[in-house]
Formats: C-alpha cells, sequence, structure tokens
C-alpha cells in the first residue's frame, strides 16, 4: 500500500516496469515520512525497508499473428468470441519453427512461417507467422510471396480431369520443347539438364519446368490463370503483368491460401477459403473431379515419382504415405514446402523478410524438415492418405516405363498406373523401340538426342518419306545437256536398306551406293521400300519437243 501512494505523484516517472529505481526511492522516501509522522513505528519500519518486489504479469497473448490476421479478416470482432486455433498444437508449432530455424542459418534463412489446416473444415489449427513476435510483426502466413513450383499440381490436375492428358502421357522435357508457343521465354530445369521425354507423373514429381510450361501451352495460360484463381489463390496482379511463367512460380501468393488449396486436393478437389472463427461460415465449391484429384494426390505421394531430382532419402520420404510438394522462388528467395496427410495440411515458408536471397539452397533443404517435422508431430494422432480405389471413373492399367504405352516385348521394366476411365492407352509401345531396345523418338526430339542428357541411348524416327525427287516434281529433258548431267538423285529421309523402284522396275545403286535415275518422258511412281515400309511420289518428265 506504502509502494502504491507514492506512485500517483508521478505515474510515469515513478512507473516500477519502466523506472524501478525512481519508484524505489520514493517508496524508501514515504517510509521514513511515515515514520517520522507516528503513522509506524520504528520497528515496523525496519521490517519494510526492503521494496515490494513487482513483477510484470500481463496477461498471455498466444499466438499474435493469429490474433492480428483474425482480426484483419474480421475488423468488426467484439467481445468473446471462439476462434479455430489449437492451443495444445500452437506451441508445439512455434517452438518447431524456432528450432528449425537456427539450423538454416547457414544458408543465410533468416525467418520461417507455418500453417496447419484441418482438412474437412478449412479450419487453421495453427499459425507461425516468424521466429519471434516481439521482434517482427510481419506475418510470413499472410504476406504475398513468388511461390515457386506449388502451383503445378493444380495445372496437371486440370489437364488430366479435361482428358488432354493422363499420368501415363509423355511430355517434352527439352530446351526447345516450347519454342512455337513461346518464342520469348525459355524456362530450365534447376539442375540445367534435361531428361527428355517424361511420364506426366515424373515431370510432377520431380517438378521439371518445361512439361509445366508444355502443358500450360496446351490448356491456354489464361483459362488455366482463371482456374487457379477458382482454388483460392487471389494474385496481387493479372496474368500479363505474369506471362506464361505464373506456372513456375513468379506469380505471388500468401502461405494460409496455399494451405487451404491443398486443403481441398485432400478433400477430393473442393476449394474453401481458410477459417479464422469457429462461427465462420465459408462457402464450398467443387473444382475438379474426385478422380482426377485421386491421381494427382497419389503423384504427390509418389517417392518413386520424384526420385529423380531429390533421390528416394530426401526429407520428403516419410514412412506414411502424405501428399507433398516443394517450391523454390527464382533468385533462391522463397523456399516453400506444402503437403497433407488425411486430416490436416501443413504449408511452410522459409526465406527472408526483406527478399535478399538465400545462400544457394532449395526448398528441400530449408523448408522441407520444417515442413516433415509438422507433419511427424501431426501422425502421432493423423492417418496416412489411402491408395486410391479402383472403380467405375478410376482404373489401374499396366505401362511400359518408358512410353507410358502398353508394355511389349521391348518394355525393359514395367509400372502401374492410375486413369480416368477412357482414357487409358490401348496401343503398346512397339513401335518406340528398335530392334536393339533402344527407345525411337520423333523429330522434336532431334536437338535433345544429339545431347549429352541423352543418358538413355535415344534416336530420332524420322518419318519414312522420299526426299528425292519432291512431290509432284515437274522435269523437262534439255536437248543440249548429256543424258550423264539428266539424272535425279533418289534419296529418303530414312536411308538405311532402302530399295528403289520407278514403274515397278527395280533401280540398281551407283558404285558410290547411292542411286540415281535417268531422266524420261511421261509419268512416273517413285516407290522407296525399307522393311515394312514403303513411301511413293509421283513426277513429271516433259520430253524437249
Amino acid at each position: 500500500a506504502i509502494f502504491l501512494a507514492g506512485l500517483p505523484q508521478a505515474p510515469t516517472r515513478f512507473n516500477p516496469w519502466r523506472h524501478p529505481e525512481e519508484a524505489n526511492r520514493k517508496y524508501e522516501r514515504s517510509l521514513r515520512r511515515l515514520t517520522d509522522l507516528g503513522v509506524i513505528t520504528r520497528d515496523q519500519q525496519s521490517l519494510l525497508v526492503e521494496p515490494p518486489k513487482i513483477v510484470r504479469s500481463d496477461p498471455p497473448r498466444l499466438a499474435p499473428h493469429f490474433v492480428d490476421a483474425a482480426v484483419a479478416r474480421n475488423p468488426r470482432l467484439g467481445g468473446t468470441v471462439r476462434t479455430t486455433l489449437d492451443l495444445d498444437l500452437q506451441p508445439t508449432i512455434e517452438r518447431l519453427v524456432r528450432s528449425h530455424l537456427s539450423a538454416l542459418n547457414r544458408h543465410d534463412i533468416t525467418q520461417a512461417a507455418a500453417v496447419v489446416v484441418e482438412n474437412a473444415t478449412g479450419a487453421i489449427r495453427a499459425m507461425v507467422g516468424s521466429e519471434n513476435y516481439a521482434v517482427s510483426q510481419i506475418n510470413g502466413a499472410m504476406q504475398p510471396r513468388s511461390c515457386g513450383s506449388t502451383l503445378k499440381p493444380f495445372v496437371y490436375l486440370d489437364a488430366i480431369d479435361k482428358r488432354l492428358f493422363t499420368a501415363a502421357s509423355l511430355l517434352p522435357d527439352t530446351p526447345d520443347a516450347i519454342r512455337n508457343e513461346y518464342a520469348d521465354y525459355d524456362p530450365q530445369n534447376y539442375s540445367h539438364h534435361y531428361f527428355g521425354p517424361v511420364r506426366l507423373r515424373e515431370a510432377l514429381g520431380c517438378s521439371l519446368n518445361v512439361p509445366a510450361v508444355f502443358v500450360l501451352s496446351q490448356l491456354g495460360a489464361r483459362p488455366t490463370f482463371y482456374q487457379l484463381q477458382k482454388w483460392g489463390f487471389n494474385f496481387p496482379q493479372g496474368l500479363d503483368d505474369y506471362g506464361a511463367g505464373f506456372v513456375l512460380g513468379n506469380a505471388e501468393t500468401r502461405l494460409v491460401d496455399l494451405a487451404a488449396a491443398y486443403a481441398g486436393l485432400a478433400r477430393g478437389g473442393t476449394a474453401m477459403r481458410a477459417k479464422f472463427l469457429a462461427a465462420e461460415h465459408q462457402p464450398i465449391m467443387r473444382i475438379a473431379s474426385r478422380e482426377a484429384t485421386a491421381i494427382v494426390t497419389d503423384i504427390l505421394c509418389d517417392n518413386d515419382a520424384r526420385q529423380k531430382t531429390f533421390g528416394l532419402h530426401s526429407p520428403l520420404a516419410l514412412d506414411e504415405r502424405v501428399a507433398a510438394k516443394t517450391g523454390t522462388s527464382s533468385g533462391f528467395r522463397d523456399t516453400w514446402t506444402v503437403g497433407f496427410d488425411k486430416e490436416h495440411t501443413v504449408a511452410v515458408w522459409a526465406g527472408n523478410f526483406d527478399g535478399h536471397p538465400m545462400r544457394d539452397t532449395f526448398a528441400v533443404r530449408a523448408a522441407t524438415p520444417l515442413w516433415a517435422a509438422i507433419m511427424q508431430e501431426l501422425l502421432r494422432r493423423d492417418h496416412p492418405l489411402d491408395a486410391p480405389v479402383e472403380n467405375a471413373r478410376l482404373v489401374r492399367r499396366e505401362i511400359c516405363k518408358m512410353t507410358g504405352l502398353l508394355p511389349s516385348r521391348f518394355s525393359n521394366a514395367t509400372t502401374q498406373e492410375l486413369f480416368l476411365a477412357g482414357t487409358e492407352p490401348h496401343d503398346n509401345s512397339a513401335d518406340y523401340f528398335a530392334n536393339d531396345r533402344k527407345l525411337i523418338l520423333p523429330d522434336a526430339y532431334a536437338r535433345w538426342c544429339a545431347s549429352r542428357d541423352n543418358a538413355i541411348g535415344a534416336h530420332v524416327r524420322s518419318e519414312f518419306r522420299i526426299t528425292s525427287p519432291p512431290p509432284n516434281a515437274q522435269y523437262q529433258i534439255d536437248p543440249i545437256l548429256p543424258p550423264s548431267q539428266q539424272m535425279v538423285e533418289l534419296t529418303a529421309a530414312c536411308t538405311n536398306d532402302v530399295e528403289w523402284f520407278v514403274n515397278g522396275v527395280r533401280v540398281s545403286p551407283a558404285r558410290d551406293g547411292r542411286f540415281f535415275w535417268q531422266l524420261a518422258a511421261g509419268e512416273w511412281n517413285v516407290r522407296a521400300v525399307s522393311q515394312d515400309k514403303l513411301a511413293d511420289e509421283k513426277i513429271t518428265v516433259e520430253s524437249s519437243n
């Protein structure tokens, strides 16, 4: 009471939290004055000579980033409200964020954020916006950042659902695969290597860039951009600002929106905004079929599908069946990992709030270890995802691993693949192989086949056709030139073991192995034969008269 009685005279000056020395001196003066006035005895004064210890006991502020975001979403909040936060889970996530950030200092990473969303309801069960709210009130879960490759599953999902591609479709991962569609855009894989023909499952699993842009070119950039917005991605800018690069992550998104969108995959293809309040109602909308979503989810669970990029023993390879996707923005400024089990979706971002780049690190080494730690914590009570079950709309077929077609005697390895009913392959892979079991590819792969990236020894299958004479060629015999200078060389796109016939008469090769035909007036049918293939061209030769 004596201590408190002295404070009103100068509350700021004697504030015991800000100026404890001044407050204690005021207490000592008050004690002497009361003794001098006889209000207290000398014996009582000796018992009270030590000032009371003032301990500040503010009410605890739990999950401050979450609270700020909830108020910003619902500015008219008042009184007591029930939020979606799990107060048992929240401190665990905060602890994991702090502990993992300490291990990332060597990569020049100073901040991380994490969001946990309940799949069934869209409720946010945990949100950590930074390492320490007292140091930085910036909420990394609510800040738009370049999203890396995290949008790719939604692009492939749209392509599968529209039956443009299947998980077995061969996609080109070559330097020139999209030159015709995007002449001024040259995406590269982070490894700077190209795998040539890859099945869609591997293209998504390995997060390859060129196949994703190729699929985008078939879907159309503008429809795909609008489709992503249906999933809840609110991009700060429009398609014209991003160009085709939005599919590779030059578009910005918020961690909370990313978590909500992936929770939509976990629900089987429905979109719903993340919820902060228990009483909050968010509409739910179906965006993709359950069957197409099941195929994409199965790919995101497939550790073998991502082996070429991540290896078999990356932090993504949990013992339980969970879906996962990483993303690394250009310039190594943002790293992401997002994925889900049956009950929850976890999204993690790691980087720097001021945007300066990390020290040459990818998401799998930055954001993924934290994501994996959170997911393993949840799996103490959560359940892994179930494997897809065949039904009338979803079928499983054995395919050739190299071609995605039905197996043939040339197939070195086969695997099981999921298809929307009616999209499964009917052709076998025999036409894709030479007798030596080497892969034969269309002309579009010619540059890749000639490169060092062609580790499988594939070669190009040129279309068997006559290249000379040209189609419907017309010649005129010159009366002056000698006959030896009026001959047509016969050539074909495939020059090995070709036999030539003109109007059914076999043409013999010259000494050097080349084939020539002496011009003669009339209409002629030139035929090339190679094994079981043949090609014909009609030509006309006019006389000199």
